[in-house]
């Protein structure tokens, strides 16, 4: 499957998402990492542990909503790919260990 697809499918199936919708950087990221032939990695979603949406806000099961992928990275050593779903952040420090 597409990356596209296999991001959807994941937010409509495990999130309850209607559909995602994508930044055009990462949109762009999808195209690059398709033409570097890494298409076929496995997808880890990367967003808020407070709700199975990207609103940290909407609590229990919502659904219906669309899920925004700000950014897509990958980390090919690893081997997987990871869409950023709204305004998580993919920096390792937190508010109580900045030095992290």
């Amino acid at each position: 499957l597409p990356i596209v697809e296999k991001i959807r499918i994941i937010a409509q199936k495990v999130y309850g998402a209607q559909d995602i919708e994508l930044s055009p950087a990462a949109q762009a990221q999808v195209n690059r990492y398709t033409r570097q032939g890494f298409g076929n990695l496995p997808i880890c979603m990367a967003k808020t542990h407070l709700s199975l949406s990207h609103q940290p806000e909407r609590k229990g099961v919502p659904a219906g909503f669309i899920l925004p992928i700000s950014d897509v990275r990958a980390s090919i050593g690893a081997g997987f790919i990871y869409p950023l779903v709204g305004t998580v952040s993919a920096e390792y420090s937190t508010r109580s260990f900045p030095f992290l």
